[in-house]
């Protein structure tokens, strides 16, 4: 297989991701700002947290077909392997007029070294597998071998701490994340 198509294969693996930590943390409300606001956090960051196996096909089902069936991944093994080790902690929440910072810790695998992927290491496995007769040269054969090789490297990936710090700004629906934390938060899988 062509570095070009494994690295098409790791974008659609990152945009999956993406779409599965793609969070957008809601407005929140009430009479203390802090409580609101961690409430609002713990009750998206829960949702990746506390993922269960119908709430994990609902999202496969959700994102239908994006090129992982040819490599015989299955969307809700994926998605449950991106989620496996996830954790977060509100670490604070400081209010200053109509803007609040919550520092928040989050503990979750990285996809991001599925692009630094060490294609001629992967090359010479695979060519050990065909000379092994485990892998024939068709492409089904190969596309197989491929999204195993990946599904290996997606579940043996360690989940791994950041500090993020996400902005609230109050408004006349209440407090809600600015744009740039929006995509801060959306990003806690990269």
């Amino acid at each position: 297989m062509r570095r070009s198509a494994l690295k098409v294969l790791a974008g659609t693996l990152c945009a999956t991701l993406a779409l599965v930590g793609g969070l957008a943390l809601s407005g929140c409300s009430g009479e203390n700002p802090e409580d609101a606001i961690r409430t609002d956090i713990a009750s998206n960051f829960d949702a990746i947290k506390n993922l269960d196996d119908a709430t994990i096909d609902e999202l496969a089902e959700e994102m239908g077909s994006i090129g992982m069936e040819d490599y015989g991944i299955d969307t809700s093994e994926l998605i449950a392997s991106m989620a496996d080790g996830f954790d977060y902690s509100i670490d604070s929440v400081s209010v200053e007029d109509d803007t609040a910072t919550a520092t928040v810790t989050v503990t979750s695998k990285s996809m991001s070294e599925l692009m630094d992927l060490d294609y001629d290491a992967m090359t010479a496995e695979l060519m050990a597998a065909i000379e092994a007769g485990e892998v024939t040269s068709d492409q089904d054969s190969l596309n197989a071998w491929v999204g195993e090789y990946v599904m290996n490297m997606v579940d043996a990936i360690e989940p791994s701490e950041k500090t993020i710090e996400l902005t609230y700004v109050k408004g006349d629906d209440g407090w809600s994340l600015d744009e740039s934390s929006n995509t801060e938060a959306s990003m806690i899988f990269v």
